[in-house]
């Protein structure tokens, strides 16, 4: 399949560099700005990679995260963390390098991930063992990428590029029957595994959906002039957390109601918050530019984030923005819930 200019950026965002920054290096010991609707920050990781994509076990104790290493060349700069506790120091390297976006998978120590192969495709493996499966026999579309495995165990949702539209996609767990759902990014299962919750463009700006699989039927739960995007699920499928930005160029952690009611700003200030991943322990995980190690001075601007930006609605864009900050952290946080 022909690859779009889209997809062509989607893999010069993999090249990212920090080239034209300067060597001095100071440790900001700051945490991002909470509200007075959370409670309980902490830090989790703390290294000079850029670290993403938090995604905690069904027990509350392992996190699987991704790193960003600028140091390495092409795909190599992204590989898959785990920390088997989560409130200790340390981590253990998983697989290698060329993977993100893992996802638990149940609670054997299974998680499915995005291999950058020379198309990247979906695979699954385990924290206890070596070696990858991939779904399928071939990568579905242009970039296979944020793969989910539904409650049951049956199902994987993902994202791939159609023809040059990001797409929602639905296959068997052997990788079988693919069927495209909707246009839009960033997936996630309700709880009780008939919902898909994801990001489309409505209009100007990037809404949160439902997506009802037994009906088909599409219900949007956002509104305003604001991009909404990276949803998830509370445990009880009751709320959800997402991140919301008034400029597109910082974002911050909200949560609300399933229907769209009662939204709380949970983060604030001049950091980007992006990712949340609601934990079954009541915690928040999310990746921020706050406080993180990073270059005080760069001798020009960060090229590639730019023009992420620069045509922001492009949905492909949309998914690379969340992991092109030049530095990031993952921290949780405990949000104070108004039933």
């Amino acid at each position: 399949m022909k690859k779009s200019k889209a997809i062509k950026l989607l893999l010069l965002a993999g090249l990212l560099t920090a080239c034209g920054t300067t060597k001095d290096v100071s440790i900001k010991l700051s945490g991002p700005q909470v509200t007075a609707s959370a409670k309980e920050l902490v830090r989790i990781t703390d290294d000079v990679v850029a670290e993403f994509q938090p995604s905690l076990s069904s027990d509350g104790k392992q996190l699987l995260y991704v790193i960003r290493d600028d140091a390495q060349g092409d795909n190599n700069k992204w590989s898959i963390r785990l920390k088997k506790d989560v409130m200790l120091p340390g981590f253990t390297p998983l697989i290698g390098k060329k993977t993100g976006a893992p996802s638990w998978v149940n609670n054997s120590g299974d998680f499915i991930f995005t291999y950058y192969a020379s198309n990247p495709v979906i695979a699954t493996s385990n924290i206890n063992r070596l070696g990858i499966t991939y779904v399928g026999q071939n990568a579905y579309g242009d970039f296979d990428n944020n793969a989910q495995v539904s409650p049951d165990g049956q199902k994987v949702v993902l994202t791939t590029s159609l023809q040059g539209a990001r797409s929602i996609c639905i296959v068997n767990k052997d990788g079988s029957s693919f069927t495209v759902l909707s246009e839009g990014i960033e997936p996630e299962w309700h709880p009780n595994g008939d919902i898909i919750l994801y990001s489309k463009l409505s209009g100007d700006y990037y809404q949160l959906f439902e997506l009802n699989l037994d009906t088909y039927q599409s219900t949007q739960i956002t509104t305003g002039e604001s991009n909404s995007y990276n949803g998830t699920y509370s445990p009880d499928g009751n709320h959800i957390s997402f991140i919301s930005s008034k400029d597109d160029n910082y974002g911050h952690l909200f949560v609300m109601k399933r229907n769209g009611q009662s939204i709380t700003q949970l983060t604030s200030g001049d950091s980007n918050e992006v990712q949340p991943f609601w934990g079954t322990d009541g915690f928040i995980y999310f990746a921020s530019t706050a406080g993180a190690k990073r270059p005080e001075k760069a001798k020009k601007k960060w090229s590639i984030l730019e023009s992420l930006l620069s045509d922001k609605n492009n949905s492909l864009n949309r998914e690379l923005i969340s992991t092109s900050f030049l530095y990031s952290d993952i921290w949780r946080v405990k949000p104070l819930i108004v039933n």
